[in-house]
């Protein structure tokens, strides 16, 4: 046994020699995920700004063409071009930019199946928002009640009459308008009007979440909620919006878009997909009931994007927060980069 030990020295330092190589194996790869973890954690400023100075030059100079050439853009015809020119401009500049940067624009906008039970929720989410809207409108003073049901056909491109004889027609089935309407506006916000919000939603709830996700869930809502106000600016100045007050519409419009920044980005990430915003985006078509229970109203009070909008999107705020904290099992709003598309 004595002349042994030499033996069983000698292996165990070269034991004790290979597990340190080992261990300066790991570490080493453990470094190289380390810088390139550290790599992908930053925002990527070229893709960023690349976007949104296509974005907004192809946005801003389409309809300032549109104006210059006279096109009625409140007509039927001028709001399907303006839609196309503006609401399409954050996807074209999107897929211009990640084929010149040579990124998937699948990974890169989150252009995945995701979880159904999320993008459902979306797609019905506004029935709730609106719901509060119209109760904050009753709360406020000197409120006039109507119920302007053509408004709603008014808001789709329809004439006064056309409009009125509609409703005439739907009431005669012996449904309330309320629930036909609404389930109409669904059905219109899953799919005509989510196809038209796609061309938005590709670029802000997209491409935009994916470079910004390494600054945090408040700080990326932030941002795209500024810049989705914004870029709005436009469209206002041009009577389409808050006529009669363009500039405080502009910075109402502002404040409604940061504060409904916070749910698409919740409903975007919790759902791994940007189908979640677009079926939220195109399903809040429904506020249009606001014109229909407060036709008399000013607009900056009563719109979706006036002062009922923003107090249903802060409600909006403290439920997904309430969710965050309370339910769910991996906690998005305290901080610490996201991870849309994955879990």
């Amino acid at each position: 046994m004595t002349g042994g030990k030499p033996n069983e020295d000698a292996f165990q330092v070269k034991q004790r020699g290979s597990m340190h190589t080992r261990i300066d194996d790991v570490r080493y790869q453990l470094s190289l995920t380390g810088s390139t973890m550290a790599r992908h954690t930053s925002v990527d400023i070229l893709t960023v700004s690349g976007f949104l100075v296509l974005t907004f030059g192809i946005s801003w100079g389409g309809v300032s063409l549109l104006w210059f050439l006279d096109v009625d853009l409140a007509s039927g015809a001028g709001q399907g071009i303006g839609s196309v020119v503006f609401m399409g401009a954050p996807t074209i500049a999107t897929i211009v930019i990640l084929r010149f940067r040579g990124k998937s624009i699948r990974e890169a906008c989150g252009l995945y199946l995701g979880r159904a039970r999320w993008i459902i929720l979306a797609w019905i989410a506004p029935v709730g928002l609106v719901a509060v809207m119209i109760g904050v409108g009753l709360l406020l003073p000197e409120t006039t009640i109507t119920s302007e049901y053509s408004a709603f056909f008014l808001e789709l491109g329809q004439s006064p009459n056309i409009a009125a004889g509609t409703i005439a027609d739907l009431g005669s089935i012996g449904v309330p308008l309320v629930v036909l309407l609404g389930g109409f506006g669904l059905v219109l916000g899953g799919t005509v009007f989510a196809v038209a919000a796609f061309g938005e939603e590709l670029g802000w709830r997209g491409l935009l979440l994916t470079e910004l996700a390494p600054i945090g869930f408040w700080k990326v809502s932030l941002v795209t909620g500024l810049i989705w106000g914004m870029w709005h600016a436009p469209l206002i100045l041009l009577g389409l919006q808050f006529s009669n007050e363009p500039v405080v519409g502009i910075l109402l419009m502002t404040t409604a878009t940061v504060v409904l920044a916070p749910v698409y980005t919740y409903l975007t990430v919790r759902a791994r997909s940007v189908l979640a915003p677009t079926v939220f985006h195109g399903s809040f078509f429904l506020g249009v009931f606001t014109s229909v229970y407060f036709a008399e109203e000013s607009e900056l009070v009563v719109s979706p994007f006036g002062v009922v909008g923003i107090v249903a999107g802060l409600v909006g705020i403290a439920s997904l927060v309430a969710h965050d904290r309370l339910i769910a099992e991996e906690q998005l709003t305290k901080g610490g980069p996201l991870r849309p598309w994955s879990g």
